[in-house]
């Protein structure tokens, strides 16, 4: 499918703003950033149509995640062999899963007036499995995806700001997708 790219020049390389389906909207987009900052104008702006797959299409595991990104996967025995807890390997996956998700995107923790994603989780007693992977009637719990909320509205979060997102749609996808490894990094296992 092709999408209009829309960026800025930021310190004289191009930024990706965001992709559009025509080229209306990217227009819109650059008259309120226009409007919203005294020192920008539109000639701080290029366009580009660009095939253009879902990032949600092309994310569909860790490894892909590390595909889109170009980067090694991680050596998961030599972490563990050096020390590293298993919720800490999971939490390095869901780093480099979120950049790939994000497409670029970093939260302006700067700017209030941005809203910041993460997933928020229904955790079910009695769901999870003990050590031996037999049920267990207690923790740890079954963990699922419910919504997001946006961090710059809500001043408590149990998520930093590399796990964010720069929309509801892709913080509901990975929560619903990468579930097990935020249960690894969210609920404690005994």
């Amino acid at each position: 499918m092709k999408k209009i790219a829309l960026f800025r020049n930021v310190n004289g390389s191009p930024e990706l703003v965001d992709r559009f389906d025509t080229m209306k909207e990217a227009s819109d987009c650059v008259a309120s950033i226009v409007e919203g900052e005294d020192d920008v104008t539109v000639f701080d702006f290029t366009t580009e149509e660009q095939e253009y797959t879902d990032i949600i299409e092309r994310v569909k595991s860790y490894a892909d995640a590390c595909d889109v990104l170009s980067v090694p996967q991680l050596d998961e025995k030599a972490m563990l062999s050096a020390g590293f807890r298993p919720d800490e390997i999971a939490r390095r996956k869901l780093e480099t899963i979120t950049a790939a998700l994000n497409e670029g995107w970093k939260p302006d923790w700067n700017d209030t007036n941005e809203c910041k994603y993460y997933p928020w989780f229904y955790i079910t007693p009695g769901k999870g499995k003990d050590p031996d992977g037999n049920a267990s009637n207690g923790a740890p719990a079954g963990l699922s995806a419910a919504d997001t909320l946006s961090a710059a509205s809500n001043t408590s979060t149990s998520f930093g700001s590399r796990l964010c997102f720069h929309d509801r749609r892709t913080a509901l996808y990975a929560g619903n997708t990468f579930t097990d490894l935020y249960a690894a990094i969210l609920v404690e296992k005994f």
